[in-house]
């Protein structure tokens, strides 16, 4: 290109002086423009594979050829850099990747489903336990001293397949008993043996453990079922392999006859009806915001009890950073269900 620049210019200088040489700088850089930048680059990217299988030996002869010239060249420019002071290492953080993906399937390279997958495996990191638990005010356990039988009686009538054992309080879980280990004793004839003697030793995990050292754990311990206990050593609630799934592809539903459980739902005004244990990482995409830094406040529910600064009631509204809400249900002093417009304060 320079070469070309400079041949163009001497010639245009003796072939009509001085008063050509602007003309002819503007037709070059045009035609230079085209021809040597924007239209290879263009096919090079229609037809890449070609392209790259054409060009790849002889990309390869130029390697080695001008290799000493471009180590001669990084020594120069690392030497003048120096005084300039050193270089900061700049890593690719977590939105940025999440902003990339939203590009990406802004521009039809991924599909809405799989670029929300990806977002929430980028999130695991940042999300913690507390906020994607099921809470201890929900958790269904059994005293030590339930009968086999009886627990599977109570396990059927609860629909759940692991239950907790608590000893004396319901805070003082002491065991994990599977709903098969008690089935198998009753078939043996041992239906009033007690629970704790078939139960197993649980895996406690605090509340603020990233749902990624979770899923690491649980693949290290080959356990998908975890108590969650406060810094008080009571409990807190439980956690499972299923609800990192399902941070990850969604909701999972085991019958077509279940009741739906998505945690947000857009609606055709532009709002969305949100779950109370919905996390704040999700609301924070929606309005291009940032997670507000509450260390204690990881969900809807405990975010707009936090910005009332009260216990909410039906009707409550709330303006914050991430946008606005308006409670609509309230179940045992805790927001079960709200409308979020994701328009943000000025």
């Amino acid at each position: 290109n320079i070469f070309g620049s400079a041949l163009a210019t001497q010639w245009a200088l003796e072939r009509w002086g001085d008063w050509a040489l602007g003309i002819v700088t503007g037709v070059l850089t045009f035609v230079i423009l085209i021809v040597g930048e924007v239209t290879p680059k263009r096919i090079a990217i229609s037809h890449s594979e070609a392209v790259a299988s054409v060009l790849a030996p002889f990309l390869l002869v130029c390697t080695y050829v001008f290799k000493p010239a471009v180590i001669v060249v990084n020594f120069v420019s690392s030497f003048i850099t120096r005084f300039f002071g050193k270089p900061t290492k700049e890593e690719m953080s977590m939105e940025t990747m999440v902003q990339m993906m939203s590009i990406a399937e802004h521009m039809g390279i991924i599909d809405y489903a799989k670029s929300r997958m990806v977002k929430n495996v980028f999130r695991l990191g940042a999300t913690t336990v507390q906020a994607v638990m099921t809470h201890r005010m929900d958790v269904f356990s059994l005293d030590s001293s339930t009968s086999a039988e009886e627990a599977c009686r109570l396990a059927s009538s609860a629909e759940v397949s692991r239950v907790p054992v608590y000893e004396t309080e319901s805070e003082n879980i002491v065991g994990l008993v599977s709903i098969r280990d008690a089935v198998v004793a009753v078939l043996a004839g041992n239906g009033q043996r007690p629970l704790s003697e078939i139960m197993d030793e649980p895996l406690f995990v605090l509340p603020n453990k990233t749902m990624g050292d979770l899923f690491a754990l649980f693949k290290k311990r080959k356990e998908t079922f975890a108590v969650v206990i406060d810094e008080y050593g009571g409990l807190a609630g439980i956690v499972t392999m299923r609800d990192i799934v399902e941070e990850i592809v969604g909701e999972i539903y085991e019958d077509s006859g279940e009741e739906s459980r998505e945690r947000i739902e857009k609606r055709s005004d532009g709002s969305y009806l949100v779950s109370g244990d919905l996390p704040l990482a999700v609301l924070a995409e929606i309005s291009g915001g940032e997670p507000p830094s509450l260390p204690y406040v990881q969900t809807v529910a405990g975010y707009i009890a936090w910005a009332l600064d009260r216990i909410p009631v039906p009707g409550d509204a709330t303006e914050t950073e991430l946008g606005s809400f308006i409670v609509t249900v309230v179940a045992a002093n805790r927001v079960e269900t709200a409308v979020y417009r994701p328009e943000r304060k000025e």
